[in-house]
């Protein structure tokens, strides 16, 4: 039987133990809780802490001791911590802690540890200052470890640097639009650049965008904006704005749509890149052929010129080009071409001075350099001109010496404007490549007039030279015209007898008659041929018949070859191909050589003889050579013969083989000499078949 004191002692006993099972699920359940916080501190990087100032203890979490790398058995104090602090921040550390200390109050800051192997970490440090029951000031906080937060963060940046960079280089700004409203929700600061707005200022209105778009070209780029919008679709356009100070930029726009949750079409994202070098650069390559082929062709230097100005007006918006050229004779620039300057303006200015300060293009002449004036009104090169400029509302003039490919001024080239202006790189480029066009055609032009006075040069001595020859073969020739004019004489004589007779006889009388007409034509080609020799005209191609002109030739100087008891032998092709060729010209060439060869034997022993020969050759060319028994040809000087004024004469000029040299090649054909066996000398000349042998 159990009594009273049993019963206390039971219960004593069971209380005990259900208290010492509560202790120990509480302790199990504070052990978990301490396990649950220390992993969630692990997984943060995020370690606590405690600390009392005014002993200076201070408490740290597991966590706290692994970010600042010390072991769990040491016991953190503020020398430890400072100890670990980056020099660099050891003061700011330092300061926070005493002003803490002080203060009381909660501090939150971020600083860079240095740990024994050299690596930095970065830390965000937060505490609340509090006070427990006897008034004693102590922290609580939390260090986090934003080491990987702080490296993405780097690494977004220099993304977005290296993004940056990119869109600058590549002229490429990024955008983001919504459907609704049109409101832009991202624009880049390239884009900014590109279309000329102040990012300061924030996006522009979807108006204000609108009103970059050039008026021509608006109605296209809305059209591929509301057919993206209808059809939910990428869209790409290439287009002109228009900015504020007139200039004008090539840009193409990519646009892409982006959905909802819903699937419905939200916002476009996309890119706008500048493409207006490219574009100035096709547009100028286009004309600067255009204006090559214009050379090419031989138009007029006027036309060329007025269109290199045209091209450089199109290519810089709001720009006037003028081309000015030197007259040497006078030192003053004339005008070349000024397509939209105003007319009293370029008839003021052609005749202008080229001197040390004469506006822009007559000092560029002068300093053979460009001479930029930015602004007329105040630029003192303009003083003599500036009334005149700024009557025809000009404010900028840059000019550009045009040189030739020697370094010589052949005139300027300058680009008005008519406000003040100071020129791009771009625009430089463009105007070297232009000057460059210039010179081109200038100089062009100046080759062909100097060619063409040198050609009628030529053609002025070539007859000379046959006046001259004509003349030494007065004798002769009035030999040749006297045979022809005798048997005449004769046959009319003999004509009048057969009639005078008692029972006239009309058939011997006709047939006299018939060789009166005879020998006076035969006199007739004689003189026609010796007045062609001397005639003055220009060059005149046509097929002629070699064999026709070598036998014509003959019989000019057949007065000579028989003063000199010389033979005369032909070997002809039976049916020669006709060439393109100057009649005259080809009919000087053979007296010229068949001359040589007379002179050459017209006081040589033995047998005289002058071969004339002209065959077809496998290369489609005639071949024509003149062959003496003379005295041949100077020793080791075959080529000087032809040079000017080399003569072996005593009264030689010098000419006759230069000219008859220039002649042949200026025919496409090719004349030489060489020593003929056993003596005298061979002349040869080939002559293309082709009607399109080239003059």
């Amino acid at each position: 039987m159990t009594t009273k004191g049993d019963e206390n002692e039971l219960l004593r006993s069971v209380a005990l133990q259900n208290a010492t099972s509560i202790l120990a699920a509480r302790r199990r359940a504070e052990r978990r809780s301490e396990a649950y916080l220390a992993e969630a501190q692990r997984l943060s990087h995020t370690g606590s802490f405690g600390w009392r100032p005014s002993t200076g203890e201070i408490i740290w979490s597991e966590e706290t001791h692994r970010i600042f790398q010390y072991d769990r058995s040491t016991k953190p104090t503020v020398d430890l911590v400072l100890q670990r602090v980056h020099p660099e921040d050891a003061a700011l550390g330092k300061q926070i802690i005493e002003r803490a200390s002080r203060d009381g109050k909660d501090f939150d800051f971020e600083h860079r540890l240095l740990m024994p192997d050299a690596s930095v970490k970065h830390v965000h440090v937060v505490a609340h200052a509090e006070r427990d029951e006897s008034g004693e000031l102590e922290f609580v906080g939390a260090v986090m470890d934003t080491t990987e937060n702080k490296r993405a963060e780097e690494a977004l940046r220099r993304s977005e640097t290296y993004a940056a960079e990119a869109q600058r280089l590549t002229h490429t700004g990024s955008w983001a639009w919504q459907v609704a409203g049109r409101d832009a929700l991202h624009l880049s600061e390239e884009w900014y650049r590109l279309y000329s707005f102040d990012p300061e200022k924030g996006p522009p209105p979807w108006e204000e965008r609108l009103q970059r778009i050039h008026p021509e070209d608006r109605a296209k780029w809305q059209g591929a904006i509301d057919r993206a919008i209808a059809e939910t679709s990428d869209y790409e356009v290439e287009f002109r704005i228009l900015l504020p100070d007139g200039t004008v930029k090539y840009v193409y726009t990519v646009g892409h749509p982006v959905l909802n949750a819903s699937g419905d079409l939200a916002e476009f994202v996309g890119s706008s890149t500048d493409i207006t070098e490219r574009k100035r650069a096709e547009v100028l390559l286009a004309g600067e052929n255009r204006l090559l082929e214009m050379i090419a062709r031989g138009d007029s230097r006027a036309l060329i010129l007025d269109g290199i100005c045209r091209l450089v007006e199109e290519q810089a918006s709001g720009s006037l080009s003028s081309v000015l050229l030197v007259d040497p004779s006078t030192n003053r620039l004339r005008h070349g071409a000024a397509p939209s300057l105003p007319s009293t303006y370029t008839e003021a200015v052609d005749g202008v001075v080229i001197g040390p300060c004469a506006g822009s293009c007559g000092t560029a002449a002068y300093r053979a350099q460009p001479v930029i004036v930015s602004d007329v009104t105040t630029d003192p090169l303009w003083a003599d001109y500036r009334t005149l400029a700024l009557t025809h509302g000009l404010r900028a003039c840059w000019s550009t010496p045009i040189l030739s490919s020697a370094g010589k001024v052949l005139g300027t080239f300058a680009i008005y404007y008519r406000e003040p202006r100071t020129p791009t790189a771009l625009d430089h480029s463009v105007v070297r490549q232009i000057v460059h066009l210039a010179s081109i055609a200038v100089e062009r032009k100046q080759a062909e007039e100097a060619l063409e006075a040198l050609r009628q040069a030529e053609a002025d001595l070539a007859r000379v030279s046959r006046m001259t020859t004509m003349g030494e073969l007065t004798a002769s020739l009035a030999h040749e015209v006297n045979q022809p004019i005798a048997a005449a004489s004769t046959n009319a004589n003999t004509c009048l007898r057969w009639l005078a007779g008692d029972t006239p006889n009309i058939e011997e009388a006709r047939a006299a008659a018939l060789r009166i007409v005879k020998d006076g034509k035969r006199a007739g080609e004689i003189v026609s041929r010796v007045r062609q020799l001397f005639k003055k005209g220009t060059s005149q191609r046509e097929l002629v018949d070699v064999n026709e002109i070598i036998r014509e030739m003959i019989v000019l100087l057949r007065g000579e070859t028989t003063r000199y008891n010389i033979f005369v032998g032909t070997d002809l092709a039976a049916d020669p191909p006709q060439v393109m060729a100057d009649r005259v010209q080809l009919q000087q060439v053979l007296m010229n050589l068949m001359i040589n060869g007379i002179e050459a034997m017209k006081d040589a022993d033995g047998t005289r003889e002058l071969a004339i020969r002209a065959q077809r050759t496998q290369n489609e060319e005639v071949l024509v050579s003149v062959t003496d028994s003379g005295v041949g040809l100077p020793p080791k000087q075959t080529e000087q013969i032809f040079n000017a004024f080399f003569t072996t004469k005593p009264h030689g000029t010098g000419m006759g083989l230069r000219i008859s040299r220039s002649i042949i090649e200026s025919h496409g054909g090719r004349l030489w000499a060489a020593d003929n066996s056993p003596r005298g000398a061979s002349f040869c000349f080939t002559l293309p078949t082709k009607p399109e042998a080239p003059e």
